[in-house]
Order: C-alpha cells, then structure tokens, then sequence
C-alpha cells in the first residue's frame, strides 16, 4: 500500500507563527486552538479565535496578526497527493480550491479536530498494519474537514458577501484597493500612485490598509509580483520576460527580491518545477514563515 506525506504543526508556545505574509505549494488546513486576532487570505480578512477553522489553497498568500495566545495546529498536503487519495465520489482535491474560513467550531467540535490533527502527528511505526492505520487517519480527518466544509453552499465559495470583511477606506473598499494592485501589477507602483488613483490621502490608505490587512500596501504588491511571477514561471516564459511582465525595473532587482521571499532564484524555481513534474515528485518547493523555511522531508 503506497504512503502519502504530509506536514503537521502544532504550536504550543509562540515559535510557530505567520506573523509574515507567505505562500506555499501546500494546502493548508489551519485550526486556532487559542488566542485573538485576525487572519488574512487574500483578498479577505478574517476574526481569529479559537475554533476557527481555515481552508488556504495553494500558492495563496497568507499571514496571521494575533497577541501572545494565538496557538494553532496546521495540516499541510500537496495538491498532488490530495489529488491521488481522492476518488470520483470524494473528490478531496475539488474542494481544496477555496480559500477562507471554513467554520466557527463548537468546544466539543475543536476538541475533535484537535484530536484528529494531534493523531495525524505521531509515530505510526513501520511493522504490519502502520501504512494502513495511517492512512485511516488521514481519511478520518479529510471526511471530518469536509463534512464541516460542506456546510458551506455552493454559492458562499464565490459570494465575497459571506466572508468578513474589514471594512472600508473612505469610499472605497479594501478590496477594490487590492483588485486595483493586482490589475496593475505590471506597471510602475507606489504609495503615492496608488493613494492618487484612488482619490485618498497616502496616510489614510496606509494606515488602514495595513490595520486591515497586516500589510503595508507596497509590500502587499511586492508579494502580489511575486506570486504572480512564480505562475509565469511554471509557464514558461523567461526570467527576464517574467521579471518585466510583474513591474520589476531590472532584472537584477527582480532577482533578487524572488530570492529573498521564496529563498530560491527563478531559474532554480523554474527548473525544479519542471523537474518535479516531470518526476511526479512530491518535494515541497518553498514555505517560509518567521522562524525560516520548513523543509520538506524527501521520500526514500
């Protein structure tokens, strides 16, 4: 019986946080077990508490503000082997589509949860029967994250009107601001630019930009070139035609921005994609968070 890999995190003191904004090429499940703040998906942001119960796509940027209690416990999979352990009936890799707040658990409902993530993490052995115990696990788990899911009708997926939102800046929301951003990733960008096609003082945007979201606005666009830059990447196109098309003004720049955020340059991105596919390998290319990147343990 062939073994699918998978991360789990629990934090019990403060060392696991996303304090900075990532993305990674795993999906990811995310239970709040203690603390307050808020949670931003892009384009959204969300209360965070404990029992809240989070779906993040891949390559979806993400990072969390919360006080000293905010603890969690974190699932990740490749949307590969997700894919590979679903079947026509219980298509798991269909519904990890959606980013955004899956639930608001109830006491007894989070101690389940947190139970079956905790039973995910521990050593299943490798004598007779531990493949397949560990794979009842992971069933148990991904039935019980869908049926939660499933309380979502079909059209909350795409209706932005079910998800919290911060609110407004002036007249305009926050996520015209972002829908602004990321329509003009091309272009040369500042604060000033952006504050004046939106007719709002450059104070007022940042300011509340950043208390909705967690980000400044120019690093908000930063990320947004790069995300965009990696699906460039995967399709194609050149390094230096990618570092144009995202609003970089020189090559060097864009390279050296790519690295510090994803710790891997976009020729070495663009390869190992391209080996990775063509190996069906299931090698986790980059996650990063405030304690470094989290490598991804590679199959014997």
């Amino acid at each position: 019986m062939q073994t699918y890999e998978y991360e789990i995190h629990i934090s019990r003191n403060n060392t696991y946080s996303m304090d900075l904004p990532h993305f990674h090429e795993e999906i990811e499940i995310m239970l709040c077990t203690s603390g307050e703040g808020v949670f931003f998906i892009e384009p959204n942001t969300y209360p965070l508490h404990r029992g809240q119960l989070f779906l993040i796509s891949s390559s979806t940027l993400h990072r969390s503000v919360a006080n000293d209690e905010y603890r969690c416990m974190v699932f990740h999979i490749l949307p590969s082997v997700l894919e590979n352990i679903s079947s026509p009936q219980s298509d798991f890799f269909r519904d990890s589509k959606y980013s955004g707040l899956i639930a608001t658990l109830s006491e007894e409902e989070t101690a389940e949860m947190s139970g079956q993530i905790a039973a995910l993490s521990r050593d299943f052995g490798d004598g007779f029967g531990a493949d397949i115990r560990q794979m009842i696990a992971l069933y148990q788990f991904l039935l019980s994250f869908h049926e939660k899911k499933s309380h979502l009708s079909p059209a909350a997926e795409d209706d932005d009107s079910v998800h919290f939102h911060s609110g407004h800046i002036g007249t305009v929301s926050i996520n015209k601001v972002i829908a602004y951003i990321q329509d003009h990733l091309a272009e040369p960008m500042s604060l000033q630019s952006v504050s004046s096609d939106l007719f709002m003082s450059k104070y007022y945007l940042s300011h509340n930009f950043k208390k909705a979201t967690g980000f400044s606005v120019m690093e908000y666009v930063i990320y947004c070139r790069i995300l965009r830059a990696r699906s460039l990447l995967r399709a194609g196109m050149s390094v230096q035609t990618v570092g144009e098309a995202v609003g970089f003004a020189s090559n060097e720049h864009f390279i050296r921005t790519f690295k510090k955020i994803t710790h891997i340059t976009p020729k070495q991105y663009a390869i190992h994609y391209r080996r990775v596919n063509q190996e069906h390998s299931r090698d986790l290319l980059v996650i990063e968070g405030r304690n470094g990147r989290i490598q991804r343990k590679t199959p014997s």
